[in-house]
């Protein structure tokens, strides 16, 4: 039997309980301002296209007086290999120039640090290789973006002796898989191969190459994996380099530079052509959930036959928890670019109530709320916006959008949906990887744009690449996640269910590796990537110290990469270790220095 003392310190303890519940609910009601937008300013005040830094061409240096880093490149200037060349020399803030062919091409009186070439798409003689080779020996790195046709290679020792090329075992063979190296791209080791049935979903590498065995003056950092017993330094060169005199010659067997992941190997190059590297990054990881929450009940027949519930309740009760178990999991930032309708030529309507449920939903978790410009219906983007403008209206809603997703839009849908009055507070656009390499730049003189670089969906090996070598070029990833597709299935297949699988995993698991960068919301990365772009920097080695200025407004972030030390003592910002011998350098003041320190000797 329970005293009446006990009694009574019972009831306090289930009263105070109660009590700490109830408050801490209320406070959250309270202060959950849902219908204030925080990334909301004066667009007009932000730094627009017109700061953009342009380096400047030829021999001018810096505003402190250090010389500025040249890059030549000998190819189509709008090819692919060239539109990432020309891509990595913008965001490194390097001197770019474009020759079609190599003997086109004039340094003028001082030659580049770096010339990297379209080989397969140039002629080539002996005397060519002699001219590469010469610039190589006068410190200049040579980069061969793409090789000639293996015939080429075969008949021209000259290009052999240039490239490291020991033997030529094949023209054309087939590996069973890519294993890329440590220390190259961010990210560590890994070994693109098909184990089991989850893997063949994920295999679009392209694995026929011609084999190429290296001699002993090369250092590789990707290969493929041949079938049987093949010693491990026979397997088929895909990336290397050859020491020659004071520089080295880069090749890349494939097409891996036509793709953004060029951006990284860019990147990883001249970390590996250096003694030490220093780069501007954007450090922005954004987890992107368009068409997501879906305010008005839809597609009624589909969502029985699929789910047995309603559209409301799928968005509520089966993709909410998951999108928020990856936002926890994932250390990426959250945004959610909602949909008021999909269907407007239906009789369905936008719900008050549900937008703001998930608008306190979203505000709880540091998320943003964006808006999306996609319909199912015919309706154009003016008539889609003005209905749901008018309901926001109508339930005295005043939140204002500072980010919008364009989907699959036609250019001309864009640029009048920017146009819309009550857009006129949009900081940024948000779009589907669309094959290229500008992940981030400026949609209009005063709006900037934002590409996803994976679907979250579909995590396949280029895709991983992808998103590895665009993080070790800009710290940068924006995953993607369109919930349009799980709410207008086109099969089983397109059911949350089954995509969820994958995502769920993915997420968490890829991007692990890379959890010392922020995770932004698009509106808060807007900010970063109008810094990172009109920002002018340079780096210089003093001694045992390296100093970075740059002329950015507030925090400015910057990836350094040093053989064999490691970061010492940093004034005027902070350090973060990523991997051996790769720090983000947090610039907090416009100066900051770095201090090296030996991890181990170099033997005689």
């Amino acid at each position: 039997m329970v005293s009446r003392r006990n009694f009574i310190s019972i009831a306090a303890i289930m009263l105070v309980v109660f009590f700490m519940f109830q408050f801490t609910n209320v406070a959250l009601e309270m202060w959950n301002n849902y219908d204030e937008n925080k990334y909301t300013a004066d667009v007009k005040q932000l730094a627009g296209r017109a700061e953009t830094f342009v380096s400047p061409d030829g021999t001018e240096s810096t505003p402190w007086g250090t010389d500025r880093f040249r890059v030549a490149y000998i190819g189509e200037a709008g090819g692919p290999i060239g539109q990432v060349v020309s891509a990595w020399a913008a965001y490194t803030k390097r001197s770019f120039s474009v020759s079609p062919t190599l003997a086109a091409y004039s340094p003028g009186e001082k030659p580049p640090q770096m010339l990297v070439l379209d080989g397969a798409r140039l002629d080539w003689n002996a005397s060519a290789c002699q001219t590469l080779l010469g610039y190589a020996q006068g410190g200049t790195s040579v980069v061969f973006a793409s090789l000639p046709d293996v015939s080429v290679v075969r008949r021209n020792r000259a290009m052999q002796d240039l490239l490291g090329i020991y033997e030529i075992r094949g023209e054309r063979t087939e590996v069973e898989g890519i294993h890329l190296y440590k220390d190259f791209l961010l990210g560590g080791e890994v070994i693109y191969q098909v184990e089991n049935e989850d893997d063949e979903r994920r295999q679009d590498l392209d694995l026929v190459m011609p084999w190429y065995i290296l001699d002993t003056s090369t250092k590789t950092y990707m290969k493929g994996i041949p079938s049987g017993e093949v010693r491990l330094e026979d397997h088929p060169a895909i990336i290397w380099r050859r020491s020659v005199g004071g520089a080295y010659v880069f090749a890349v067997n494939g097409d891996y530079m036509e793709d953004a992941a060029g951006l990284g190997i860019l990147s990883a190059i001249d970390a590996e052509a250096s003694a030490y590297s220093v780069y501007p990054v954007v450090n922005a990881q954004n987890l992107v959930v368009a068409n997501y929450p879906g305010l008005a009940t839809e597609n009624a027949k589909d969502m029985v036959r699929y789910y047995s519930m309603s559209m409301r309740g799928v968005y509520r009760d089966i993709l909410w928890p998951d999108i928020t178990g990856i936002y926890h999991r994932g250390r990426l930032g959250l945004s959610c670019m909602m949909a008021m309708q999909f269907d407007y030529d239906d009789s369905a309507l936008p719900n008050q109530v549900q937008f703001i449920y998930y608008m306190k939903m979203i505000n709880e978790l540091q998320a943003e709320a964006g808006l999306s410009g996609v319909r199912v219906s015919d309706t154009p983007i003016t008539a889609k916006l003005a209905e749901d403008f008018s309901f926001m209206e109508n339930a005295q809603l005043p939140y204002r959008f500072t980010s919008f997703y364009a989907g699959g839009l036609e250019e001309q849908d864009v640029i009048d949906a920017l146009g819309w009055e009550e857009l006129s507070g949009l900081r940024t656009v948000v779009y589907p990887y669309d094959g290229g390499c500008q992940f981030i730049g400026y949609e209009t003189d005063q709006i900037t744009r934002q590409m996803a670089v994976t679907d979250g969906f579909e995590h396949t090996f280029r895709s991983d690449l992808r998103m590895r070598g665009v993080e070790t070029a800009l710290a940068y990833t924006s995953v993607l996640v369109d919930a349009l597709r799980p709410v207008y299935p086109e099969s089983v297949g397109d059911t949350w269910g089954l995509l969820a699988r994958q995502l769920t995993s993915d997420v968490p698991f890829y991007w692990k590796t890379f959890r010392s960068f922020d995770g932004t919301t698009v509106s808060e990365c807007d900010g970063r990537i109008r810094n990172f772009l009109s920002m002018d920097y340079t780096a210089s080695l003093e001694g045992d110290t390296i100093r970075i200025r740059h002329s950015g407004s507030g925090p400015a972030w910057f990836i350094l990469r040093m053989d064999r030390h490691t970061a010492g003592e940093v004034q005027g910002g902070s350090v973060t270790t990523l991997e051996d011998g790769v720090f983000l350098i947090e610039a907090q003041e416009q100066e900051v220095s770095v201090q090296m320190q030996v991890v181990y000797a170099v033997p005689d």
